[in-house]
């Protein structure tokens, strides 16, 4: 078995949201973007106007990981159920973006290239987190997965205070 693969947890363990979106990120990083189908199945998710800027969004954040990032990223192949800690810190990323946790988004983002991300590349986690929530989809990632409903929808984190003695 491959030791980058995260243990014990699935795509399907973390929704539809992180599905699509790790569907789309290794379409777009393996190349595969010219098939009609990838497309069709953008604009059946996210709408017809905005399937193809979604889909356009994750070319770009594969092309700023794969030629701007100083590290070569763990990927498996674009069908697999199973993830890699790289693609778990893409999908942190678009989720912490998602709860607005910028800080948190901003180090992940950091780990992937070895370096600061530019603003444009948070520019786009951040439109790829805002095209998922318009859509009420909620990215999981193996970090943070968000409770679920009895009925399997997804239910925004509540905020919860704690005090500290």
């Amino acid at each position: 078995m491959n030791s980058s693969l995260v243990a014990h947890t699935t795509l399907s363990d973390l929704g539809a949201g992180s599905q699509v979106a790790m569907f789309g990120f290794r379409a777009c990083a393996f190349g595969n973007t010219k098939c009609c189908c990838l497309l069709n199945m953008f604009k059946d998710f996210f709408g017809e106007d905005s399937g193809g800027r979604v889909l356009g969004r994750f070319m770009r954040l594969a092309e700023s990981l794969g030629s701007n990032g100083f590290r070569q990223l763990d990927l498996t192949v674009p069908n697999a159920i199973r993830f890699t800690h790289d693609e778990a810190s893409i999908l942190s990323a678009i989720s912490s973006m998602q709860q607005g946790a910028y800080t948190q988004s901003r180090a992940h983002m950091t780990w992937l290239l070895a370096r600061a991300p530019r603003s444009e590349e948070m520019n786009i986690i951040s439109d790829l987190a805002s095209f998922f929530s318009a859509r009420d989809m909620i990215v999981e990632s193996p970090e943070v997965q968000s409770p679920r409903t009895p009925g399997g929808r997804n239910v925004p984190p509540t905020l919860s205070l704690v005090a500290r003695e």
